[in-house]
């Protein structure tokens, strides 16, 4: 097996074969052997399985080598930005739905379709429409997820909290974390403090019938919904129901840094794609799954590609990147090794197949989407070019918020500055 290099910085058209012509630099591969490199970021149990599936790739093309990189979430697009910066992206890159126009626009990534073909017919097609821009594709689903509540449920039948069921709100939250804190003497918080993290507040945004961004890619919220929302996180925080600021502010997107998984946190919000099969290992316990508190009923998650794949522009070896591509999201025997590690697969054959198999933290993540699909609505499309920069923004703000740098609504109003600015 390749040794791994782990990076150490802290639509509805469109089927078969995805695009008509190919938008990448000149294959000059020949007849000599190809080298990709392709990088992604995820924890230790994805790059186990995700080396395996490529030494089969390998297996397969014997005129192919696979070099390869990963960490986590953080790291990976710090790296990735320093690579792109310095002209040495690599041939294939894992994507993240909120970076995929931003990356098009500014030229970094392949269109797909010609010799850079990926066979797309047994996808949802709304899923595509996540790594469109313009009307070309960008980035390939690698994987379907939607947005999840994990919990302790031990924790909370000690604490005598009541478990989260259909409609529960975000009263009925603030009542239970603020009963496992008590319990256990503030030494396990009833929930990780949400408030720097965009993503859970584009949900709270959805369940008032707002988004994120307007069609034409402007801000579609103001600073007094940002003011709300950190006012309702920073109510929990004070109150040592949700984490302390020096815990919240050192998660980084890792299981192995989630205040869940060092037990200082009994429950938290993340994606379902996260449940792998070593999930219950990392995090020392069995945890469940729950769908958001509500605000009026309204669920505000959808079903998203959990990320994405795409083909550096520069890249010479095209027609081997998108082979590579196609392996890793149609060939049977890799999905059924790769499972759930990024979602669940796109592949609907392969998603059938599996799904009887699954055992562990993957079979409850199958379990809790498949009952919650019914429910999730289409994801928006990729959001503009800036909402990177959108994203850091909020979280960093929000740490003058924890620490108390700043009074709340006019920390709100220079993050809407700020946004407005990174989308200029």
């Amino acid at each position: 097996m390749r040794p791994i290099a782990r990076w150490a910085a802290a639509a509805v058209a469109l089927v078969a074969l995805v695009g008509s012509t190919a938008a990448c630099g000149d294959d000059d591969s020949g007849d000599g052997p190809v080298t990709l490199r392709f990088t992604w970021w995820g924890n230790a149990d994805r790059a186990e399985l995700t080396e395996k599936a490529l030494d089969m790739f390998e297996a397969k093309h014997t005129g192919i080598k696979v070099e390869t990189s990963y960490a986590e979430f953080n790291a990976y697009f710090q790296k990735m930005a320093t690579e792109i910066a310095g002209g040495s992206a690599p041939d294939v890159l894992q994507m993240d739905y909120r970076y995929v126009r931003e990356y098009a626009d500014r030229g970094v990534l392949a269109e797909f379709g010609g010799k850079a073909a990926v066979d797309t017919s047994k996808f949802n097609k709304s899923l595509i429409k996540g790594g469109t821009v313009g009307g070309k594709v960008y980035a390939i689903p690698m994987g379907q997820n939607t947005q999840e509540f994990t919990y302790d449920p031990a924790a909370w039948q000690a604490a005598g909290a009541t478990a989260p069921a259909e409609g529960w709100t975000w009263a009925d939250l603030e009542t239970a974390a603020g009963k496992v804190s008590q319990a256990t003497g503030n030494k396990v918080r009833g929930v990780v403090d949400f408030g720097p993290i965009e993503d859970w507040f584009e949900v709270w945004l959805r369940q008032q019938g707002k988004s994120l961004y307007s069609d034409d890619g402007k801000l579609a919220y103001t600073a007094a919904d940002v003011q709300k929302y950190w006012e309702y996180t920073d109510k929990l925080r004070r109150s040592g129901a949700a984490t302390q600021a020096d815990v919240t502010s050192k998660v980084d997107g890792s299981q192995a840094n989630d205040p869940v998984t060092q037990k200082t946190a009994s429950s938290g919000f993340g994606y379902d794609s996260g449940f792998t099969p070593k999930t219950w290992e990392i995090m020392g316990r069995e945890m469940k799954l729950a769908s958001f508190p509500t605000t009026g009923g309204e669920l505000g998650q959808y079903a998203k590609p959990s990320m994405l794949i795409s083909i550096s522009k520069k890249s010479k070896h095209a027609k081997e990147a998108a082979q590579l591509i196609d392996f890793l999201l149609n060939d049977k025997e890799a999905g059924a090794l790769l499972g759930t590690s990024r979602g669940l697969p796109v592949n609907s054959d392969i998603r059938d197949s599996i799904g009887a198999t699954l055992t562990g933290p993957p079979k409850v993540a199958y379990e809790y989407e498949k009952q919650l699909l019914p429910k999730l609505k289409d994801a928006p499309p990729p959001p503009p070019k800036g909402a990177g920069a959108v994203k850091q923004a909020f979280q960093r703000i929000y740490d003058d918020v924890m620490f108390q740098r700043s009074p709340i609504p006019a920390a709100a109003e220079k993050f809407i500055n700020e946004a407005k600015q990174a989308l200029a």
